[in-house]
This record gives structure tokens, sequence and C-alpha cells, in this order.
């Protein structure tokens, strides 16, 4: 049973790398044709529920797209003090669902391929990442190198502990998210 669950584990773990890569893919293919104005008016159709909606969008939407679109609308919508709420509240979340599905799906199978002798290194760096670890997701949250679920993932098969991941998260992301909310609202000064 134990050995059905492990193979059950990382076809899982493997279909979702998949479905996570494909839509970053599919996203950078067609982001030309995403108007940020339909998004807009859309959620603003919510009323009242409009800051629930699209905090569950945003949620959910940025597990598998760039979350750049959805940071810019939230401030065109809600201003920037309650855009850049929004954002954090619905990153937050996007990035611990990333996060926990790829620690418990493929944790283990990365865990094991790391034992090989020619991936010393990498797994030494895994070993470091548990006892600490927070600087080097700042940095890596911060610095335009990968995409933040590509990272999420990473970490989330990694040893870092979720408290230091978390920590890292929302001080990471911190930068961006004030950048572009601010870039939404300022939108709305000229159109």
């Amino acid at each position: 049973m134990n050995s059905k669950w492990q193979t059950l584990q990382k076809w899982i773990f493997v279909v979702f790398i998949c479905l996570v890569t494909s839509s970053i893919v599919l996203y950078l293919s067609f982001a030309d044709e995403i108007s940020v104005e339909t998004l807009r008016q859309n959620i603003k159709n919510f009323g009242i529920w409009s800051p629930i909606i699209f905090i569950a969008i945003y949620t959910l939407g940025t597990i598998f797209i760039p979350s750049t679109p959805f940071m810019a609308t939230a401030g065109i919508l809600f201003g920037f003090k309650y855009g850049l709420l929004y954002t954090v509240i619905g990153g937050f979340l996007s990035s611990v669902i990333v996060f926990s599905l790829a620690r418990l799906f493929g944790k283990q199978w990365v865990d094991n391929i790391l034992e090989n002798k020619y991936l010393k290194m990498v797994g030494n760096y895994n070993k470091r990442l548990e006892s600490g670890g927070l600087l080097d997701l700042m940095v890596l949250r911060m610095a335009p190198i990968m995409p933040f679920n590509i990272l999420n993932i990473i970490m989330g098969v990694s040893r870092i502990k979720m408290e230091t991941y978390i920590l890292g998260t929302l001080l990471g992301l911190a930068p961006s998210n004030v950048l572009s909310v601010y870039f939404g609202t300022f939108l709305t000064k000229f159109f």
C-alpha cells in the first residue's frame, strides 16, 4: 500500500508541475489578449462582494498564471491601500497552497533523488535550507529570476521550514506587490 501511495504521489506531483508549467507558457503566449479592463469590469460587477471574489480569483488564478495583471487590477479597482491588502492576502494563500501541494506530493520523491552522489551539492544546499533559507528565499522572491509558482514548488519540495517559507514569502513579495498595485492606482489618474 505504501508503495502504491508513493507512486500516486509522484504522478500527482508530475501532473501538477505540468499544469503549472503549461499554464505559464499559455499565459505568456496569450498575455497580450488578456484585457485588464475586462477583468476589472467583471470583478466590479460583484458589488460589495468584489474584494472576496477578487481574493478568491487571485488565489486560484495565480496558482497557474503570473500575478502581475491581478496586482495592477487590484490597484485600479480598490486603490493602493485596499488593493495592496487584497493582493497580499491572495498571493499569500496562493503561495501556501502551491507550497503545500508540492510538499505533500513531491518532497519525499525529491529527497530520494537528492541522495544521488551526483546531486550532492544540491542536496547540501537543500539541507542548508532546513536550518535557514530566509534570506535566500527573499532574494529569490525579489529577483525576477523565475515565475513565483516554480519557486513555490521548489521551496515546497525543499527542506525549508514552513515558518521560514511564510516569512520569506511575505517579505520577499512586498516590493513587487507595492510596485504593481501602485502602478494600477497610478493608471486610474489618467484613465
